[in-house]
């Protein structure tokens, strides 16, 4: 027993070692909270960044912190597969940090974060703790935008296009109030230095193209989503090309305009056709 003096100082050296650090690793991660998250709109196929707010409301920094998504339910080559996209970061004391989960988007429609898992190995990466936070947050997915079918622009093409007067770039009338989705180009710089109101140039073309995209437009195209991968794709060029345009599907009627906030409800309406809201 004598000889084995040695032996007993070091089993007991590495047990207290691990007990020590099993309190520190619990320590790294008990009190962080979940405030939310955010993400903006993507395209089917898309990784959607999902912005996760953590709070460290201690004193203490929070080191060698590991985030990632976590839905129930996992097979072993999906966990295997989410352990590569983990997000790494620290908090320091009393305070919040904003990371982001890369979820896969496979399909259009509502794409829900749901949990998320927080774990950490610190300090001998021997150890680890974790965390699971449920969120209710969803990100709309458009259809992905494909299809080389010309833009409608004739009565053959569903609705066609009727000739009308609309805003150019031609001839200078006047100011108006800045409406969210006016282009950045539009605005009148000048009158927001003089401390006025934002205001927008207002200017007059000669003719054109109250362009329909409806469902008569594709209907040859027998897939569904491939219908609706050709009708993304035109949103998505006429408001490019600042084409006055309007959606015309089974269901839902978006009347013609132009500008970002008609757009996105062109591809909501999309993204959510013969799904429920």
């Amino acid at each position: 027993n004598y000889d084995n003096a040695l032996g007993y100082l070091l089993a007991f050296l590495l047990g207290g070692l691990v007990m020590v650090a099993m309190l520190h690793t619990y320590a790294n991660l008990a009190g962080i909270t979940f405030r939310g998250a955010r993400a903006q709109p993507a395209f089917a196929g898309d990784i959607v960044q999902f912005d996760c707010m953590l709070a460290n409301p201690t004193a203490r920094p929070r080191l060698a912190l590991h985030l990632k998504h976590w839905p129930r339910g996992l097979r072993r080559r999906e966990r295997r597969h989410l352990e590569r996209i983990t997000c790494d970061f620290d908090l320091d004391a009393a305070a919040h940090s904003t990371v982001s989960v890369a979820v896969e988007s496979q399909r259009r429609g509502w794409l829900a974060l749901g949990r998320i898992a927080v774990h950490t190995d610190y300090p001998l990466g021997i150890l680890r703790a974790w965390a699971y936070f449920e969120s209710d947050l969803r990100c709309l997915v458009y259809p992905r935008p494909a299809g080389d079918m010309p833009l409608p622009r004739a009565p053959a093409a569903g609705r066609g296009a009727r000739a009308r007067s609309v805003a150019g770039v031609d001839d200078f009338v006047g100011l108006r109030r800045y409406v969210a989705g006016d282009p950045v180009r539009a605005i009148a710089w000048r009158t927001l230095a003089k401390g006025q109101a934002l205001m927008v140039k207002r200017f007059h073309g000669e003719t054109g193209a109250e362009i329909w995209l409806s469902w008569a437009a594709v209907a040859r195209l027998t897939d569904r989503e491939r219908a609706l991968s050709q009708l993304t794709a035109w949103v998505l060029a006429c408001e490019r090309q600042r084409l006055h345009y309007g959606l015309d599907i089974p269901g839902t009627t978006v009347a013609p305009a132009v500008g970002a906030r008609h757009r996105d409800d062109c591809l909501r309406a999309l993204a959510l056709f013969e799904l429920p809201a």
